[in-house]
């Protein structure tokens, strides 16, 4: 009979304690290899074997149907606490000839301890079943394992502290060693830190996954009298949800504690485990009898209680720890004897738990509050104390813990690090183990990063919910819900899903379910997570955003839920509320109402949690009966009338001001000008006014009102009275984010007219240029760095700063280094701003500083784009030198366009100008430190982390398609991805911010349409591919590529960087996914290279000519976007060749990036497919041109990825 077969059915007997019994053996110090290993009673294994098994016999004798192995220590953890060295073997005499014990090989002693402890308990089971006596009861072998001494949870005591994957390889090489010696069930026991049991039970399952075998596992953790986990206040309830979805067949208490103290903690399992419960008192509570702990509680006595445990309460197994004999174990089996455990019926909850306690998901009595303050996206206070350069301020964050679940009555919170300045995937984790050191709620665990989730949820002592999961693409091929799930599973969490898909979130009723049922079908079906690990987030919207006529938002949302909680009777719903009434902090009434009343209808049909701004969600009962009234109307029937009228309720409450539209023709003169340019309303017109004897031609209507005002007005104090005020109210709304980049862009083209109507003027009424008669707040010279082609950030920069009053001298792309010095000095500026798109080009700034430092020109410079960060910054201070005295202080990283803007307003402060500069001399020299900090970590990480092993045991390496292919096709025929084209190309930002910046789907969709159109009738943009497939080998980190015809002929090498896999487990590199040299075995290659076409820049050009930078940025973002997701496309023609069934088999990697650092590699696909003749040529640092030009090389190895 199995173990899993008798469990439940039967009352299984386990044996009582082996130390008692060792005791009683008297051995003296050689028996176990001198004193100093007297603890380390598993060496009995090796030194008295037959003296275990007579033990073993004893107990079965006795009754018992587990037979435990003298393995509770025998594991590398504990092992490490002595020093094998020192071992005499004079009385070892069954030490395995394989082992030496005085190698102190702590892994292969564990092993053969495990292997050889099973076999003496399975010889004295064999031996008993020949005995007369013997009376056919099932028996078993039960492997000890006992906890590490070792610590993973976060505690102010002094114990010894180790880390996850130490804790699970410790068990996964111990139960490898009891599998091999056949134990039929494993037993955890006497655990004491849930998180290190979590950690336990991950590694027993690598063991089976490696073994391919499944062995029952019995967890049993140490509680006093008070059903805590002593140590860190875990209740018994938190510990069971902690780890009862993790594989465990029977779940229970042992040790600590005689039977009597253990009652409550059995009575409270009986109701809340469906596990079989294992219960393993001690014989009483110990007492000290001359210098010796004593247990007196006799067997009859323990029997008493074991009896009621069973017939009252249901528990499965019984057993004696500490203190037990064979006559106790008698005494349970005789009084247990035929007795069927008298299970209760567990009313089904869905439960999660923290490091002290359990929460139920339990919508019955009211909405699931999910608290989101602690978000470093969503609190200033939050962001200011994560994004430090010295560190979390973690009493920041335990004040807003505190506020939460004290304060507030919130029992779970949701925790999200996601951040461009500080490693998410450090910090999170970080984060977590902190803020758990004493938390009586429950952690919903957010990020967007799969390893930041991995890695926080291996730091969380409990079940958390891990927010999120989605259809959504993850990275190529591989949706967020295979992401996360592949990675978490294993910790049995409960999942926010996003009803999210490759399209984007669902919108109507009907998108939401099918996204529901495919997620609830998908996970359960590829991943095992059913349903009740599922709260299904339906997703709000701002109020008042839809797109498309007659569509309610807030109606489909409740329109859906009840069809979503029908899927399955275990599934739950959640929303992360906060996004309903985005665009209304400064209105914090009509938030709290709108929130409120939604709240109430969505609970009605069946909404089961929410994330939420605890102080957002109040009872109705507590608001103006006509204010929730107006509220429903807005949320029922999108009644945006009553939104109006509750705008200015919330308005009033707070200011007593009201907001009225505004109409030019009700302005005056000058402000509806300045409303114009605000506005970016455009009147494109060409004329001609004649003023003064002078001509000058327009080419925007405003112009003529501009002719007007200055009747009125010096051109001068027109321009530093009116409109450098507009411009900068317009920046300071984009810095808030009220207002969209090409909002901006389009009211910086109006700009530009009036201001150059106002020059020319100027210039023809004095004769002299006008620059140094206008008042600007200073001078800024920018480009983008030699060899980089790239200007849409530097553009932005320069429209911002002109939005501010600087005037900027723009010297294009592709500047020679000197040239920056040279104007700068000319025009007497005040800063230089370098930007740059690639790592390489990057390092262009480091020569600037350096040439600055040689010729003593002290001035600001201003760092921005995607390769530069504080830490680049702080190399580019350090001009190429080592001596940390030299660094300068002048060097500023800019995150944005914005920060350009106010790190010049306070350096033309000259009252905060010398404090600024003390700062970021400080703040430049700890990123210097930092990065070669960072530097050295990853070097050691490269020379100390084991390679990869890759396996080829399912890689099918290509059979067809081999050869260059080409393609051409028409603009409007390539499938775009709009989400990105919108929010990144054309940086409208995140969908949700659409409504307050004023824009609409409906609205971005026919822009789209009329750049489709004009791009392809002007012939700015011509979608052209090359692509092919060659066959290849690995030697090393390089891959060959041989001539299709010829595969013996060589044609080129790619290097792949080594890079440091994820979790930072081992160093890979994408070479290892080829089959090498070595293998005698061909694999293949596949080569891309796309383009937007040779039309673009000349099109751009003429734009910026025409002060059109809005077009300019459509046209470069539409440009750019056909370039990636014509490489999507042809990624699908190159698999479609190899005849493969997945449209997206393969990874791509790109030069640049870390996989192939190395631009060079641009020249070599270029060449290999002959690409010349599509128009695309390479700068001198191997940058494509035009730049809306990709290449990649295509790996089609299953398992190849980017960690």
């Amino acid at each position: 009979m199995k173990f899993e077969d008798a469990l439940g059915n039967q009352t299984l007997i386990l044996d009582g304690a082996m130390g008692t019994m060792v005791q009683n053996l008297e051995l003296d110090d050689a028996a176990f290899g001198g004193a100093a290993f007297k603890m380390l009673t598993d060496l009995l294994i090796f030194s008295r074997p037959d003296d275990l098994e007579g033990i073993h016999k004893k107990y079965l004798q006795a009754g018992a149907n587990l037979i435990e192995t003298n393995t509770f220590g025998a594991s590398p953890l504990r092992l490490k606490e002595f020093d094998f060295t020192q071992i005499d073997l004079a009385d070892i005499k069954a030490i395995p000839q394989s082992l030496d014990l005085k190698k102190s090989d702590y892994s292969a002693i564990t092993h053969h301890l495990n292997v050889e402890g099973c076999r003496v308990a399975r010889k004295a089971i064999d031996n008993y079943k020949t005995e007369s006596n013997y009376d056919g009861r099932p028996l078993f072998v039960a492997g000890s394992i006992g906890p590490s001494n070792y610590v993973l949870s976060k505690t102010e005591a002094s114990l010894n502290k180790a880390t996850w994957d130490q804790i699970v390889d410790n068990n996964f090489r111990q139960v490898r060693g009891l599998i091999e010696g056949g134990a039929d069930v494993l037993l955890f026991e006497t655990q004491q830190d849930i998180l290190e049991l979590k950690a336990s039970l991950i590694g027993a399952n690598k063991a089976f996954e490696e073994a391919g075998v499944q062995v029952p596992i019995i967890a049993q953790v140490t509680v006093d009298g008070f059903s805590k986990m002593q140590i860190f206040n875990t209740d018994i309830h938190a510990a069971l949800v902690a780890v009862e979805g993790m594989g465990i067949s029977a779940f229970g208490i042992n040790c600590n504690t005689g039977p009597e103290l253990m009652e409550k903690t059995v009575e409270k399992l009986s109701r809340i485990c469906s596990l079989p419960i294992s219960i393993v008192p001690n014989a009483g509570q110990p007492i000290s009898e001359d210098g010796k702990t004593c247990y007196k509680l006799e067997p009859e006595a323990m029997a008493d209680y074991v009896e009621r445990f069973v017939k009252d309460f249901g528990v499965s197994i019984i057993g004696g720890c500490c203190g037990t004999t064979p006559e106790h174990i008698r005494a349970l089996s005789n009084r247990l004897k035929g007795v069927v455990p008298n299970r209760k019926k567990i009313e089904k909850q869905v439960f999660l738990s923290g490091p002290q306690e359990a929460v139920a998901i339990n919508s019955g009595d009211g909405l699931v509050r999910i608290g989101e303050r602690l978000n470093v996206r969503g609190s200033k206070k939050v962001r200011e104390a994560v994004e430090r350069d010295d560190g979390i301020q973690m009493g920041v964050l335990e004040e807003v813990v505190e506020e939460q679940v004290k304060d507030l009555g919130i029992d779970i919170i949701d925790v999200c690090m996601d951040s461009n300045i500080v490693e998410t995937e450090k910090v999170l984790p970080q984060a977590i183990y902190e803020l758990t050191s004493d938390f009586k709620g429950v952690m919903c665990i957010d990020s967007f990063s799969v390893e930041a989730l991995q890695t926080a949820i291996e730091s969380y002592p409990g079940r958390p919910i891990i927010n999120s999961i989605s259809l959504e693409e993850y990275e190529a091929g591989v949706s967020k819900l295979d992401a996360v799930l592949s990675q978490t599973k294993q910790h049995h969490p409960v999942y926010v899903a996003l009803v999210n898909g490759p399209e984007g979130p669902g919108q109507t009723a009907d998108e939401k379910y099918e996204l529901a049922v495919e997620i609830v079908r998908q996970a359960q079906e590829n991943h095992n997570v059913t349903p009740d690990q599922i709260l299904v987030d339906v997703n709000a919207y701002p109020i008042g955003s839809e797109s498309v006529e007659g569509l309610n938002f807030c109606a489909e949302t409740l329109k859906c839920l009840p069809r979503i909680k029908a899927i399955h009777p275990d599934l739950k719903t959640s929303i992360g509320v906060g996004n309903l009434t985005n665009g209304l902090a400064s209105k914090p009434y009509m938030r709290k109402v709108l929130t409120s009343v939604f709240l109430d209808e969505a609970r009605k049909v069946g909404l089961d949690c929410a994330i939420l701004n605890p102080n957002h969600y109040v009872p109705l009962e507590s608001l103006t009966e006509g204010d929730v009234e107006l509220a429903r109307k807005v949320i029922l029937d999108r009644d945006m009338t009553a939104f109006e009228e509750l705008e200015q309720i919330a308005q009033t409450k707070k200011t007593g001001v009201q907001v009225k539209k505004i109409d030019y023709d009700d302005l005056t003169l000058e402000e509806s000008i300045c409303q114009r340019i605000k506005d970016g309303f455009k009147q494109k017109e060409e004329g001609g006014i004649t003023k003064e004897g002078g001509e000058f031609p327009y080419k925007d209507k405003i112009v003529v009102a501009v002719a007007k005002a200055i009747e009125k007005h010096e051109p001068l104090s027109f321009i530093s009275g009116h409109l450098m005020i507009s411009m900068r109210e317009l920046g300071d709304a984009f810095g808030r984010g009220e207002v969209s980049l090409p909002h901006l862009l389009k009211s910086a083209d109006v700009m530009r007219h009036v201001m150059q109507f106002l020059e020319s003027f100027m210039r023809f009424k004095s004769g002299v240029e006008p620059g140094a008669a206008i008042e600007y707040k200073g001078v800024v010279v920018i480009g983008t760095v030699y060899q980089d082609v790239h200007s849409i950030g530097k553009d932005l920069a320069k429209t911002l700063l002109e939005n501010y009053g600087y005037r900027v001298i723009d010297l294009g792309v592709q500047v020679p280094l000197d040239r920056f010095i040279e104007t700068a000095r000319k025009e007497s500026a005040d800063a230089i701003g370098m930007s740059a798109l690639l790592v390489q080009t990057s390092n262009h700034m480091i020569t600037v500083s350096k040439m600055l430092l040689d010729q003593k020109y002290s001035i600001p410079v201003l760092l921005g784009g995607a390769p530069v960060n504080a830490r680049h910054a702080g190399y580019v201070a350090m001009h190429g030198g080592e001596n940390m005295e030299t660094i300068l202080d002048n060097v500023f990283y800019c995150d944005s366009g914005m920060d350009g803007v106010n790190t010049m307003g306070l350096l033309m402060d000259k009252n905060q100008r010398p404090s600024l500069l003390k700062e970021n001399k400080e703040k430049l020299l700890r990123e210097y430190q930092r990065a070669k900090g960072i530097q050295e970590e990853r070097d050691k990480l490269l020379d100390t982390l084991p390679k990869r092993k890759v396996s080829f045991r399912h890689h099918e390496v290509p059979a067809n398609g081999y050869g260059i292919q080409k393609v051409e096709f028409k603009l409007h025929k390539l499938a775009l991805d709009r989400k990105s084209l919108y929010s990144l190309n054309w940086k409208f930002g995140k969908k949700s911010s659409w409504l307050q910046k004023g824009v609409t789907v409906d609205q971005l969709n026919k822009l789209e349409k009329e750049w489709v159109e004009k791009a392809e009738q002007n012939g700015w943009v011509v979608p052209k591919a090359r692509f092919a497939l060659f066959p290849a080998q690995s030697e090393g980190d390089e891959v060959i590529i041989y001539d299709s015809e010829s595969r013996e002929k060589e044609l080129a090498r790619v290097r792949f960087d080594v890079c440091i896999g994820k979790g930072r487990k081992d160093i890979f590199s994408v070479g290892q996914y080829f089959h090498s040299v070595d293998s005698g075995q061909l694999d293949a290659i596949g080569l891309q290279l796309t383009t937007a076409g040779t039309g673009v820049e000349s099109g751009i050009k003429e734009f910026k000519a025409q002060n059109d930078s809005e077009s300019a940025l459509y046209l470069q973002g539409l440009s750019d976007r056909v370039a990636e997701d014509l490489a999507e496309y042809t990624h699908k023609l190159l698999c479609h060749g190899i005849g493969t069934k997945k449209e997206n088999r393969g990874q791509r990697y790109s030069p640049g990036y870390p996989a192939i650092t190395d631009l060079s590699y641009n020249r070599v696909i270029w060449e290999l497919l002959g690409a010349d003749d599509l128009g695309v040529t390479l700068t001198s640092a191997n940058e494509f041109y035009p730049p809306s030009t990709t290449a990649a090389v295509v790996c089609f190895h299953k398992d190849a990825g980017y960690s």
